[in-house]
């Protein structure tokens, strides 16, 4: 069964930063008391704050049924109501392919616990790309996720491709969970080297977000 991924920015207005703490709590718990509720329409779904200049919170979230997700966005909207408005969004597919360990069921891997940080991008490749055989693709593929795999500092990181092909401005969104941020810097910087990158003609933007149990905005 397709799972669909959906990954929406938020950025808060000068009328919330302006509340006092006490404005700043009740609209955190009114978007955290929704979340809550309407969990159960959900696959999974984990928020974070966002280190970006142009947003303010991350919310990833997956479903089986994309009219869920778009339930969330709208409860989200209420939620803030005049406080915020999202910034980005990005919808994919989340199906077997490459990256995904043998053995691993996709629901599974999304029902993991936080790890501190969250990266995400869109990703877009050059038409060239695939006109390239599939077996010699697959190939470059596996290079590219044997240099991912095998580097020293990849331990603490957890990978999601997923396919965006006619459903947003990418074909793909790239989906990252890392409990070090420099280490997670690093691994990127090798996978600069790899044959794959050649076709790469897009990745950006970089959302990073880090995790917070209870408190999305304070």
């Amino acid at each position: 069964m397709t799972i669909y991924m959906y990954v929406l920015a938020y950025k808060l207005n000068g009328q919330f930063w302006s509340l006092d703490p006490e404005g700043k709590k009740s609209v955190n718990k009114k978007l955290i008391d929704f979340i809550n509720g309407f969990k159960k329409n959900l696959i999974s779904i984990k928020y974070y704050k966002s280190v970006r200049h142009d947003n303010d919170i991350l919310f990833w979230s997956t479903a089986y049924e994309p009219i869920n997700l778009e339930k969330l966005k709208e409860g989200i909207n209420s939620a803030l109501g005049i406080y915020g408005d999202s910034t980005y969004s990005m919808l994919s597919l989340y199906e077997d392919s490459p990256y995904i360990k043998e053995g691993k069921n996709l629901e599974d891997t999304l029902k993991t616990d936080p790890k501190k940080y969250f990266v995400a991008y869109p990703m877009s490749k050059d038409r060239e790309w695939y006109l390239i055989n599939y077996e010699e693709r697959r190939k470059i593929l596996a290079g590219h996720i044997g240099t991912a795999r095998g580097d020293k500092e990849s331990s603490g990181i957890l990978s999601y491709t997923t396919y965006s092909f006619g459903l947003g401005d990418q074909e793909f969104v790239v989906l990252y969970e890392v409990e070090d941020l420099a280490a997670w810097s690093h691994v990127t910087e090798k996978l600069r080297e790899v044959l794959a990158r050649k076709w790469i003609t897009n990745e950006t933007p970089i959302f990073v977000g880090i995790y917070n149990n209870d408190d999305l905005v304070d």
